[in-house]
């Protein structure tokens, strides 16, 4: 290549400022980026500094490292407290880390060299840490590797906490870049003003991508080395179709995105022509679609759609944004604003699902080896009834005026739906006892997100009034893939077909059992997957407000007819390749040879046509 071509070298600088990842959540959003640095549970912007800003970095830096020793300190006492004093000494490790001299000297260097914050600089040791843990062979060295992280997120997050608890302000119309964005950061940002998400971490089935399409905001995740390749005020194309991410974007690009944006407004208006249109197949079955939401802005959005209800209610959203559990009283207000908006339709509020990638940072667990397969959901409340009982009273104290229904997350079997059963009739004794008003008889239903109860569904729909069928967990579970670690991610096929061969045995024991099944995974709001579920006998979908419309389109397009025999000749295949493949086929067919996934918004798989060039 002759290097010396000026043209040749202009094209080369264009290709180098177009970013591939992973679209997470589709669409198309312009904006200019503001690049985070986040913690456990905070963020705060990475920013370029003066050399007269070294010094105060430095104390900045010294004051968070004490905050963070005090506060693993503290949580190591209570951890003895509650546990015992052998389980807490792991946490030794992290102190460890805070005390290691390098790690100042390190992040210090990078203030002075690099000229950025602290909070980049931080990120940046961190991050070079955990890499070459995670590339070492050892296993124990290796899990060091969530010890160092999680010392980093600490930093962090007393960094971002001192200046702001609520979070950092975002300008209105902003991009924002991170490395990684936990369900209790995004929780915290203004997430009003967030036109796109572009991540290093993640894919399309971490918290974060579920968050991002609940909101409607294009997110792409696995950019390589996003926070230091983008700074903040570069301006940005977010392709969430693609995948695609452009930086300072040429004329060319943006008149092709100015195209490509007129024809995916002119889609959504087709779509919207659905709105007043029933939620039914081409031969007249009806199909439900309920929504899922997580906190009391998403009513909104779930209702301009059409949605029949709530099939699913998400409630850790309100426990993430506080510093302390929220008093019965407050989670009976926020959930009441919820239902009333709703009446007379159902609203299906889910006990606050802990443990796993989920955590508090004021609800310290038990250390564990592999935390996804550890205590969580419904297993963990009922070891803390005095949380499950706040919870369970506020939602007894709304269904004395609206239609509620409860779910317990992470159901193993039906000991733990027995057990939960107890707690509600004893809450419901507890409330009558102090003349409160409650909703008597509230509907009790179970998810269906882990193998035991799957194989058992007959059984456990006869235990409770209905079932809900998480694919999200059932697919981590059935296939040892965790969907929030990037070393498996291609290991975590919801087509696969031993997941197909469960949802299969749930419908057919909720039928049995003569229970009402409702799917709301992430794979409900698949529009490619509609056909297929409706054809494995799955008749209420839900989903989140901004699916609503594509999935209701792939409703009324669909015959039950040619759905079961698509998901009989599914069933008869090996592997997830082969399913997906004959999936492929069949959108092929239904749209003339062309594949609608690629095409519907004029987009390629990796880009716009630019020539070859992308």
């Amino acid at each position: 290549m002759d290097h010396g071509d000026p043209a040749v070298g202009a094209r080369e600088r264009a290709v180098s400022r177009v970013l591939k990842g992973e679209g997470v959540s589709s669409g198309v959003a312009r904006g200019v980026a503001f690049v985070l640095a986040c913690g456990d549970r905070s963020a705060a912007p990475r920013r370029d500094i003066d050399a007269a800003d070294v010094a105060r970095e430095r104390a900045r830096l010294d004051a968070a490292l004490a905050t963070a020793r005090a506060e693993l300190e503290g949580l190591r006492q209570d951890v003895s407290a509650r546990i015992g004093p052998a389980p807490a000494e792991i946490l030794g490790a992290q102190a460890l880390v805070l005390e290691d001299p390098h790690l100042r000297e390190r992040v210090l260097r990078l203030v002075e060299e690099k000229r950025v914050n602290v909070e980049g600089a931080i990120s940046d040791v961190i991050e070079g840490y955990t890499r070459a843990l995670d590339g070492v062979a050892d296993a124990y060295l290796r899990e060091r590797a969530a010890d160092v992280r999680d010392v980093g997120r600490r930093l962090l997050s007393a960094l971002a906490e001192r200046r702001a608890a609520r979070g950092p302000d975002l300008p209105e119309g902003a991009i924002v870049v991170s490395d990684e964005l936990l369900p209790s950061v995004t929780a915290r940002l203004q997430l009003g003003s967030v036109r796109a998400f572009v991540t290093e971490r993640g894919h399309r089935f971490s918290h974060s991508s579920i968050l991002a399409r609940s909101q409607g905001t294009p997110a792409v995740a696995r950019v390589a080395d996003a926070p230091s390749r983008i700074r903040t005020g570069d301006r940005l194309i977010v392709d969430g179709e693609a995948g695609v991410v452009f930086v300072d974007p040429d004329a060319a690009v943006e008149r092709e995105y100015d195209r490509l944006e007129a024809e995916l407004r002119s889609y959504r208006e087709a779509l919207r022509e659905n709105l007043d249109q029933p939620s039914a197949t081409l031969d007249g079955v009806a199909v439900p679609l309920l929504a899922n939401i997580n906190k009391v802005a998403d009513a909104g959005p779930a209702l301009l759609y059409g949605a029949e209800g709530v099939g699913l209610y998400r409630t850790e959203f309100q426990f993430t944004i506080r510093d302390r559990f929220p008093s019965e009283d407050e989670q009976r207000e926020l959930l009441a604003r919820v239902a009333e908006r709703f009446h007379p339709r159902e609203v299906v509020f889910r006990l606050v699902d802990l443990g796993g990638d989920k955590v508090l940072p004021y609800f310290p667990l038990p250390p564990a080896r592999n935390p996804s397969l550890a205590e969580r959901g419904i297993r963990l409340l009922l070891r803390h009834p005095d949380l499950l009982k706040a919870q369970l009273r506020a939602f007894l104290r709304v269904a004395a005026d609206h239609p509620v229904s409860v779910l317990l997350p992470v159901v193993g079997g039906l000991d733990e739906v027995r057990e939960a059963r107890d707690v509600v009739r004893q809450v419901e004794r507890e409330l009558s006892a102090a003349g409160v008003r409650f909703g008597a008889g509230v509907r009790l239903g179970a998810m269906v997100e882990v193998p035991s109860a799957a194989l058992v569904a007959r059984a456990l729909a006869r235990e409770v009034d209905f079932l809900s069928l998480g694919t999200n967990d059932l697919v981590q579970y059935v296939l040892a893939a965790d969907r929030e670690d990037q070393g498996v991610a291609s290991y975590y096929q919801p087509l696969h077909p031993a997941v197909l061969r469960l949802i299969q045995l749930v419908v057919e024991g909720a039928q049995g059992a003569g229970r009402e099944l409702t799917i709301c995974g992430e794979m409900a709001g698949d529009p490619r997957l509609t056909a297929l579920l409706l054809g494995l006998g799955l008749r209420r979908l839900s989903v989140a407000p901004g699916e609503m419309l594509e999935v209701k389109d792939a409703v009324r397009r669909t015959r039950l007819a040619d759905a079961s025999d698509l998901a009989h000749e599914a069933l008869q295949l090996g592997s997830a390749a082969e399913i997906e493949a004959l999936l492929e086929a069949r959108r092929a067919a239904l749209s003339g040879g062309v594949d609608p996934r690629r095409t519907r918004h004029g987009l390629r798989a990796d880009g716009p046509a630019r020539g070859g060039e992308v």
